[in-house]
C-alpha cells in the first residue's frame, strides 16, 4: 500500500486546497485553449506544485465532459498512474547534464501518440547545470507546437533569467492551518475516523504550511486506535504537554523561578528535549501575545512588552541549544527569559529596563543619552553628560554629584558597557576589542594593530550601530580607527639598569629619551612634568612601585607603597620589569656571572636576558 499523500492526491482542480491565484488562470487557459509553451511553478515543499503540473497534463488530453480534467477518463487515470506515453516526468536532480538534455531534445521531436500534446514535467528544475540550461534554451524559446514544458522548483532564484523570461511563472504559497485541518478532517471522514479539532490544528501547525507533511503525520497517527485527541497526538509525536508548558509560562509571568526550574527539571527528566520545550513555550507565549492584542489565543496576565521580550530571549536561546542541549542550558534559557517579566507584585516600566532588556521588550529607546543610575542615587543626582567635553586626566579625582568625573572616563566606561550589552553577541565580540573615546562630537573607536579583522567587521556594521550610538552617547557619528605601532619602538630594557649596573646621571638610565623619569629616580630629583605651574602635581605611575613579595609570582602588599631602594636586587628588578611589561614571571634562568664583578652584557646573557 502506498503512502497516504499519494492515495489522496487531487484528481481535479477543485480538490486542490488553496492556491486559487494559480488555479483560476490555468482553468481559464484550458477552457479557452490558450495554454502557454512553458510554465514555471515555484514555492515551498508540499504545497501542490507537482500535483498541479500533473493536473495540467491531464487536462491537455482529458476525454471527459465538463470541467477538465475530470479525473475518471482513461487519459486522466493513465497520467495519474504515471503510465501515459505522452506525459514524461523527469527528475532534474539526477538528470542534469548536457547529455540528458540532448536525449530530451531527441524525444521532443517525436509526435504524441494519443494526446494532443506531449507534456514534459521537470521536477527540481533548479538542479540543472548551467550547460544543460544553455542546451535547452533554444528548444524552450521555439519549441514544436505539440510540446508543453512544466518546470517545478523550490528555488526559483537559481534559475537563469533567460529561462525565467521564456516561461509563465506562478508562485505557490504556504497553506493556512485552517485549510490543512479542513482537508485532514475530510480524509478522516472518508475513513470513518474521528479527531478533535485541536489535535488537527496541532498537526497543521507542525506541518508549517505543507500539505504533504501534514498528510504524512496523519498517516502515522492513523495507527492509533480510537479518536485522535490532542493529548494522544502529543504523546505519539513526543511533544511536551500543553498544560505543562502553560505552567512554565505562568511561572515566568509571575516571577516564580522556583516553580519554573522545578517544572523544567521534571519535563527534562521525562525525556523531552530542551529545544522542544523552548519551542513549545514560545508557542504558548505567542498565543498570549495574540490574546493581548485582541486576536484568538489563550491569554496571560503579563504586559505585551514582556511577552515580546521573552519571545526574543527564547529565540536567541534556540541557537545556543543547537550546540549544547542539556538541563543547564535549558535552565539558563528560562532564567534569561524571566528577566524581562516584572517581579512579584511589581510592574517595571520600560524606562527602568536596561538597554538590552528594553531592546528585547520592544520598548523605544530614549532620543537622548540615558543616564546611568548608581545604587541609591535619585534622578536629580545624575550627572549631565556632554559628548564634546574633553575627558579628565586619569589621575584627577574631581567628583561630580554622583561621585564620578563629569563627562569623563568613569561615565564613558559605564555607557560603553551598557552599549555593548545592547548589541548582538556576534557584533559585541568585534567591538569588545575597541577602545572608545568622544572627540569633537563623535564616538571614536580605536582598535589595536593586531585586531584588523575586528576593525573591518565592526566598520561594516556602521549603519546598524548609529541608532544605538545616538541613544547611548548622544552623538550622530562614529569613527573606526586602526592604530599602528611606532616603526622604531624604544626597547624597555634600555631604560632599566641591569643588576650591578649604575643608573645614568640624574638617576636615569641611558636611552633615547633621557628626559623621561626612570622608575629609580627619587621623587625630589624627578623632572617637573605635571607638577609644573601649568598643572597640579600628579606623580608619574613609574615613580612609585610596590615592593614584591617573597617568591614568584610577585604580589603587591595590600594597601602599601614601597619605594625601590636597592637597584641591585635582581629579584626585585625582574619583578618590576615584568610588571611594567604587563606579563607574569614564571621562572628565571640565571646566567653565570664572570668572576670579576662587571656588568653582564646582553650578548653574554643572550637576547634580553629573560
Amino acid at each position: 500500500m502506498s503512502a497516504l499523500y499519494r492515495r489522496v492526491r487531487p484528481l481535479t482542480f477543485a480538490e486542490v486546497v488553496g492556491q486559487e491565484h494559480v488555479k483560476e488562470p490555468l482553468m481559464r487557459a484550458i477552457r479557452e485553449g490558450r495554454l502557454a509553451q512553458a510554465y514555471l511553478f515555484s514555492g515551498p515543499r508540499g504545497v501542490g506544485k507537482t500535483t498541479t503540473a500533473r493536473l495540467l497534463a491531464m487536462a491537455v488530453g482529458c476525454q471527459g465532459e465538463g470541467e477538465r480534467p475530470c479525473g475518471t477518463c482513461p487519459h486522466c487515470q493513465a497520467v495519474q498512474r504515471g503510465a501515459h506515453p505522452d506525459v514524461v516526468e523527469i527528475d532534474a536532480a539526477s538528470n542534469n547534464s548536457v547529455e540528458d538534455v540532448r536525449e530530451l531534445r531527441e524525444r521532443i521531436l517525436l509526435a504524441p501518440l494519443s494526446a494532443p500534446k506531449k507534456v514534459f514535467i521537470l521536477d527540481e528544475a533548479h538542479m540543472l547545470s548551467k550547460s544543460a540550461f544553455n542546451a535547452l534554451l533554444k528548444t524552450l524559446e521555439e519549441p514544436p507546437p505539440h510540446v508543453l514544458f512544466v518546470f517545478a522548483t523550490t528555488e526559483p532564484e537559481r534559475m537563469p533569467p533567460t529561462i525565467l523570461s521564456r516561461t509563465q511563472h506562478y508562485r505557490f504559497r504556504r497553506l493556512r492551518e485552517e485549510e490543512i485541518a479542513s482537508k485532514l478532517q475530510r480524509i478522516l471522514g472518508e475513513m470513518g475516523r474521528e479527531a478533535e479539532e485541536d489535535a488537527l490544528l496541532l498537526v497543521a501547525r507542525l506541518a508549517d504550511g505543507a500539505m504533504r507533511d501534514a498528510e504524512s503525520l496523519l498517516d502515522r497517527l492513523l495507527l492509533l486506535e480510537g479518536p485522535l485527541t490532542r493529548k494522544r497526538v502529543e504523546e505519539a509525536l513526543g511533544l511536551p504537554p500543553k498544560e505543562a508548558l502553560s505552567r512554565l509560562a505562568r511561572g515566568l509571568a509571575r516571577g516564580d523561578l522556583g516553580e519554573v526550574l522545578s517544572e523544567a527539571r521534571r519535563l527534562y527528566a521525562q525525556g523531552f528535549a530542551p529545544r522542544s520545550l523552548v519551542g513549545g513555550l514560545m508557542e504558548v507565549l505567542r498565543e498570549a501575545l495574540y490574546a493581548a492584542h485582541g486576536l484568538p489565543g489563550e491569554g496571560m496576565e503579563a504586559p505585551p512588552e514582556a511577552l515580546l521580550g521573552a519571545l526574543t530571549a527564547l529565540d536567541e536561546a534556540m541557537e545556543r541549544l543547537a550546540k549544547r542541549s542539556d538541563l543547564l542550558a535549558l535552565e539558563a534559557s528560562l532564567l534569561q527569559a524571566a528577566r524581562v517579566f516584572p517581579g512579584k507584585g511589581e510592574v517595571r516600566p520600560a524606562a527602568d529596563l536596561s538597554p538590552r532588556e528594553a531592546a528585547q521588550a520592544g520598548a523605544a529607546l530614549p532620543q537622548g543619552p540615558t543616564p546611568l543610575r548608581e545604587p541609591g542615587a535619585s534622578g536629580e543626582d545624575l550627572p549631565e553628560f556632554h559628548p564634546t567635553q574633553p575627558l579628565a586626566p586619569p589621575g584627577l579625582k574631581e567628583a561630580g554629584p554622583s561621585g564620578g568625573v563629569p563627562g569623563g572616563e568613569g561615565e564613558l566606561a559605564g555607557r560603553w558597557r551598557a552599549f555593548l550589552e545592547a548589541l548582538k553577541p556576534t557584533l559585541r565580540a568585534f567591538l569588545r576589542e575597541a577602545r572608545p573615546g568622544l572627540e569633537e562630537g563623535r564616538l571614536v573607536l580605536r582598535f589595536p594593530e593586531g585586531k584588523a579583522f575586528h576593525h573591518k567587521r565592526a566598520e561594516e556594521q556602521k549603519v546598524a550601530l548609529l541608532p544605538l550610538v545616538r541613544a547611548h552617547f548622544g552623538v550622530e557619528e562614529v569613527a573606526f580607527l586602526l592604530e599602528k605601532k611606532s616603526p622604531n619602538p624604544r626597547p624597555l630594557s634600555r631604560n632599566l639598569p641591569w643588576p650591578g649596573e649604575k643608573p645614568a646621571r640624574g638617576g636615569q638610565a641611558e636611552g633615547p629619551k633621557a628626559s623621561e623619569p626612570s622608575s629609580l629616580t627619587p621623587p625630589e630629583e624627578a623632572p617637573q612634568g605635571r607638577g609644573s605651574p601649568q598643572g597640579p602635581a600628579v606623580p608619574s605611575p613609574r615613580e612609585v612601585l610596590p615592593e614584591p613579595a617573597e617568591g614568584f609570582p610577585f604580589e603587591d602588599p595590600p594597601g602599601q607603597e614601597v619605594r625601590v631602594e636597592d637597584p641591585g636586587d635582581s629579584n626585585r628588578r625582574l619583578a618590576e620589569l615584568t610588571r611594567l611589561l604587563g606579563a607574569r614571571l614564571l621562572w628565571v634562568r640565571r646566567p653565570r656571572l664572570p668572576e670579576a664583578e662587571e656588568p653582564v652584557s646582553e650578548d653574554d646573557i643572550g637576547g634580553t636576558g629573560i
